[in-house]
């Protein structure tokens, strides 16, 4: 602990806090999957990768969760016709 406190005081707070920074952003996430819907979706998709999957699989959350925030839209807000022209 006495090395960690002398280390950290030998660097700036700029550099601290960008290797903090950098630390978050890459920090991994374990996460516990059901194998048999993991190996479904890379066949289905011919997706090579688990974290490919999961990509496509989160996109595709975020997409759907855009489309519904539309779809409560539908008829309440008046369009202008001129602005597709």
């Amino acid at each position: 602990m006495g090395i960690e406190i002398f280390l950290v005081n030998k660097f700036s707070n700029e550099f601290l806090k960008c290797v903090y920074l950098l630390k978050f952003m890459c920090m991994r996430t374990n996460v516990d999957l059901n194998d048999e819907l993991i190996a479904k979706a890379q066949e289905l998709g011919n997706i090579k990768t688990k974290k490919a999957v999961i990509e496509e699989a989160l996109k595709l959350y975020v997409t759907i969760e855009n489309q519904k925030k539309l779809a409560e839209l539908w008829g309440k807000v008046q369009l202008d016709d001129k602005a597709f022209e």
